[in-house]
Order: structure tokens, then C-alpha cells, then sequence
């Protein structure tokens, strides 16, 4: 690999782990869990270890002792060191923070902070006191140790317990593992079979990370059945030929197991340590292992992600379907009459005059125009309180629509894949937003004033002015919107007699205004605008539901995102 090839390789790599940071798995979906892991995993492994690796090919080979709890990780680290570098112990879990001990020579590496980026390093000595340091030492705090016995080009790093009963240690001993060059797996006479350390050891093999494993405390005389059975475990649990280092029980020295029971394990790093090339070549299958994993990883985080899209689009759907089902309910209650009842119809007769005069008024458009002027000419106030009277009823319909669309809603999410979870049992969401009740009156004033404009803009020709003026724009304002409520599907010029015969006077008189044509045109014209600011309600009314479901599920642009990141690093391989 050339130097531009590393440098696009790193570059798809930074590119990845944006795109993995940037995918959204909120919803608790079933696979939800396992996506999260990987997708945390993943983009901590590039950051912590392939990225830095890459730009270091040569840079010291670090060896993570992990295993089960109790199984010495923390007396092994001591004894191959030859001295007391990490704290051991009954109490479990012994290591609350990770223990990175290299030579003097290699410190400078592993202190500058690439390889695991996000722990803080606090650098002490072997003659330090570990309990004096727990207090500025934390679980996410990686201590640094040199001595002179390590031999310069391998570090080893103890980690917290796989199985650990802290959910912060398993966490922090999988982001070890997943930056090693080299897994020292541990494990004890009695616990090798466990399930754990299993699970880790297939993803180690499947991320072709380079490893070998230590058997702790085993039996006088059982060393050789216990090997034959794990590397039995082993081959058919598929997993290829792992190095086994069985490490006899034995009184402990000072805490230390004795230096013939590590020996193999010490010959191993230090032979590792001065061969540069047995190094480079430890470290290129950790890494082509770790970058051949990427692609199903990867796969397995996208198709996790879609299906949170899926549901969530499922989710938007059902609350636009009910919000427009409003829309469309409340369209047709403008125009079936409904309206035209109690306080409206009565406001309405006490305008335009008697019943008497409503019957009188089919007989002859002029003779009704005159008729009507009389009546309702300087009747300024009563055409207010009609207005007020449809403003009312309009903002009372309206908050029954969208009670009813909120209501269907909640009721639709709580049946639906994270529904309940974006709700959040927050019963507020069952009936229309309090901002609703509270402006809907002044965007239906604000509509009235628009019928009033469209009135004075259409009466503005020199044959209509005078008879404009004479019954006041707001009479006839009040004729146009209630002609409007007791139409079907517009104006059509079909007289619907409402209230005995109230949408008939409306049209009569207007008509002997403005002529047949204006008056469609009018009363499309208002209706539009009605609709229009009805909508912006609506969508005003809904738009808390998208807002919690935007904040509840993220982001879930990015999964082409992800994609695309994907194609480039494998084209980059």
C-alpha cells in the first residue's frame, strides 16, 4: 500500500465514522440494540485504533490482557512485568481503570493520545501507591506505567473484566479489545467454558484480530486435558489454531505469580518486541481482519437504520392521514349547512329583516335589492355580531377537527412500532394543542377581514360603489360568507334554501350587486382563503407531533450517507 493509498484509506475511514456517529437508532425496535453496539463499536474502533495504526504502521504493537472477572488479568500483568503495576485483589471488579505499562522509550506513543483518544491519561510510577492514585484515577482513565523491564516496541494494557457487573467496565473492556493489536485472552481452570468469553472470542476471530489465550490456575496434573479440551472448544466452534498459555496454580511472591509461569507468555512479547518484521506482520492481520469486518458491520447498521426510517415514515403517515381527514371534515361542514344554525342563522334574520321580507325577496332581484338596502343600510353593529357569531361557531368546529385528528392519532402511534415511545405517555398529545384554541380567533377574524377586502376590492367599479356603500361592506361581507356555508362544492349558482331560505336572500342579494359570475368568483375566492388559513391551523396543530417525533428519532438522513461512506472505503482498499 503506497502512501496516497493509506491516505485516502484514512480519509474514508474519518469519512466512516462521521456517517456511523451521524445514523440514528433511537427507536427501540427489536434489533435497535445490537445495531446501537455495533454502530458504537465500529466508529470507536476507527477512531481509537485503525486510524491512528494506519498512520503509524510501525508505532509500538500494544497487547490487551482481557478476560473473564477473577481471572488474575491484573497478577498476570504484574508477574510478566515483574513488579506491582496493577492493583489485584478479591474484591471484584479489582481494575477500576485501565493499566497501559510500556518502556520509557515508547511513552511518548501511547501518551500523545491517538490510539483511545477519549481517555484522559494520568502517568504514574511503579513506586506510586495505586490506592493513593484511586481518586484522580477514574474508570474511563487510561494509567500509564513505564519500566525498563518491558523491552521497547510492546505495551501491554490491563483491562476491566468482560463480564464485569458494571455495565461502564464491559463497555470500556470491549473499546480495549477492540484497539488491540494483540488480545491476550484470560481465563481460569473452571471458567474457559463460560458463554462470555466465548462471544468475544468469536468476534475477535471474525474481525481477524491477532490473539492468543492464557489459562489461569489450573490443577496439578490437569494442564494437558484442559488444553485438549479448549483447543477441542476451539476447532469446532470453528475458530483456528490460538496459541495456549496454561499458567499452573501457584503460590503467589510479593502478589506475583512465579517468573517460570510466565515465561512463555514473556517470551512471546519480547520476541515480538525486538523481531520488527514478526511485529508489522501481527499488526497487518489485526488490521486487514478489522477492515474486512467493516463491510457486514456496516450492512448490519444500515439495515437496523432503515427499518427505524420505515417505521417512522409509517408513523408521519398515519398523523398526516388524520390531520388531513380534519382538513377534508372540516371542508365539508363549511358547506353542508351545518353552520347555519342557532346564534349564526338568528344574528343572520335579525340583519336582513322578517321572515316576510325573505319570501319577498324571490320575487325580483331589484325589488329584493331595495327592499334589502332598507333593512340592512347602517346596521353596521348586527353585522359585527353575525361575524362574531360564525367566528364562534368556525373556532369551535375547528377544535372539534383537530381534537378528533389528535385523539386518532395518539390512539393509531400506541398500536404502532415505537409509537408509545415517541409519546412518551405524555397525555397532552390526545387533545389539540392549547395554541390552537388560542389563535384560531384571530385567524378567522383575520379571514373575515379578507371576505371584507375581497367585498370593497369587487364593489370598487363606478355601477356598484353607490350600492356598496349604501348596505356597508360588512352586510355584505356577512352575505358572502354565509352564501359560502350553505353551498356544495362551490358556487354553482343553485340556490340551497338554509334557515328558510337564508342562503337564497344571501345570493339574491348579492347577485343584484355584482352580477351571477363575480359572485362564483367571490365565493371560491373566499373559500380559498378560508381553507387556507384552516390549514395553516391544522398543520400548526400537527407539527408538535412531527417535532416529537423528529426529536425522539434523530437524524435518519444519513443512511445514504452511510452508504456511500462504505463504497468509498472499500474502494479505497
Amino acid at each position: 500500500m503506497t502512501l496516497d493509498d493509506t491516505a485516502e484509506t484514512i480519509a474514508a475511514l474519518a469519512n466512516l465514522a462521521e456517517a456511523l456517529q451521524a445514523t440514528g437508532l433511537r427507536l427501540d425496535l427489536d434489533e435497535a440494540g445490537g445495531a446501537r453496539a455495533t454502530r458504537d463499536e465500529l466508529h470507536q474502533q476507527i477512531t481509537d485504533y485503525l486510524i491512528p495504526r494506519l498512520r503509524r504502521i510501525d508505532a509500538p504493537l500494544l497487547a490487551v490482557i482481557g478476560g473473564s472477572t477473577g481471572s488474575g488479568k491484573s497478577t498476570i500483568t504484574n508477574s510478566i512485568v515483574g513488579t506491582e503495576v496493577s492493583v489485584a485483589g478479591v474484591l471484584r471488579p479489582t481494575t477500576r481503570a485501565p493499566v497501559l505499562v510500556c518502556h520509557p522509550d515508547d511513552l511518548e506513543w501511547f501518551a500523545r493520545g491517538e490510539i483511545l483518544a477519549d481517555l484522559p491519561r494520568v502517568g504514574t510510577t511503579v513506586d506510586d501507591n495505586a490506592d493513593d492514585n484511586a481518586d484522580i484515577v477514574g474508570a474511563r482513565t487510561l494509567k500509564t506505567v513505564t519500566v525498563e523491564s518491558l523491552t521497547p516496541g510492546v505495551a501491554i494494557l490491563d483491562a476491566p473484566d468482560i463480564d464485569s457487573v458494571e455495565v461502564a467496565n464491559r463497555a470500556l473492556a470491549t473499546q480495549l479489545l477492540a484497539a488491540a493489536d494483540l488480545w491476550l485472552f484470560t481465563t481460569t481452570a473452571v471458567r474457559y467454558a463460560d458463554a462470555v468469553p466465548w462471544e468475544f472470542l468469536h468476534q475477535a476471530q471474525s474481525r481477524g484480530t491477532a490473539m492468543a489465550v492464557v489459562i489461569n490456575r489450573i490443577p496439578p496434573g490437569a494442564e494437558a486435558e484442559i488444553v485438549d479440551h479448549f483447543e477441542a472448544m476451539a476447532s469446532a466452534a470453528g475458530l483456528s489454531a490460538i496459541t495456549v498459555f496454561p499458567l499452573p496454580q501457584s503460590e503467589l511472591v510479593d502478589g506475583r505469580l512465579p517468573a517460570t509461569a510466565v515465561g512463555g507468555i514473556v517470551s512471546l512479547l519480547t520476541t515480538i518486541a525486538r523481531d520488527s518484521e514478526q511485529r508489522a506482520q501481527i499488526v497487518a492481520q489485526t488490521l486487514s481482519g478489522t477492515m474486512g469486518s467493516i463491510e457486514s458491520r456496516v450492512v448490519s447498521v444500515t439495515m437496523a437504520a432503515t427499518t427505524q426510517r420505515e417505521v417512522t415514515n409509517e408513523l408521519g403517515d398515519t398523523l398526516e392521514a388524520n390531520y388531513q381527514q380534519a382538513r377534508s371534515s372540516f371542508e365539508a361542514d363549511i358547506s353542508n349547512g351545518n353552520l347555519l344554525r342557532d346564534e349564526v342563522l338568528d344574528r343572520w334574520q335579525e340583519l336582513v329583516g322578517t321572515a316576510e321580507l325573505m319570501r319577498a325577496v324571490q320575487s325580483r332581484i331589484t325589488r329584493a335589492r331595495d327592499r334589502l338596502t332598507g333593512f340592512i343600510t347602517g346596521r353596521t353593529s348586527a353585522a359585527r355580531m353575525v361575524q362574531g357569531e360564525i367566528t364562534s361557531t368556525l373556532e369551535q368546529l375547528l377544535v372539534d377537527h383537530a381534537d378528533a385528528a389528535a385523539e386518532a392519532t395518539v390512539t393509531a402511534w400506541r398500536h404502532l412500532p415505537g409509537g408509545r415511545q415517541v409519546l412518551a405517555d405524555d397525555r397532552s398529545f390526545s387533545r389539540s394543542s392549547p395554541d390552537l384554541a388560542g389563535g384560531v380567533g384571530a385567524e378567522i377574524r383575520a379571514w373575515q377581514g379578507d371576505v371584507l377586502a375581497l367585498v370593497g376590492e369587487r364593489g370598487a367599479g363606478k355601477r356598484t360603489t353607490a350600492r356598496v356603500l349604501a348596505l356597508g361592506v360588512n352586510s355584505i361581507g356577512v352575505a358572502l360568507m354565509i352564501m359560502l356555508f350553505a353551498q356544495t362544492g362551490g358556487v354553482t349558482g343553485a340556490e340551497i334554501a338554509v334557515g328558510a331560505g337564508t342562503a337564497g336572500v344571501s345570493q339574491t342579494l348579492l347577485s343584484a350587486l355584482f352580477g351571477e359570475q363575480a359572485v362564483r368568483e367571490l365565493a371560491l375566492e373566499a373559500r380559498r382563503l378560508l381553507l387556507e388559513r384552516i390549514s395553516g391551523l391544522f398543520d400548526a396543530d400537527a407539527e408538535r407531533f412531527r417535532s416529537r417525533l423528529g426529536s425522539e428519532v434523530g437524524s435518519l438522513d444519513s443512511i445514504d450517507d452511510l452508504r456511500l461512506a462504505l463504497a468509498r472505503f472499500e474502494r479505497s482498499r
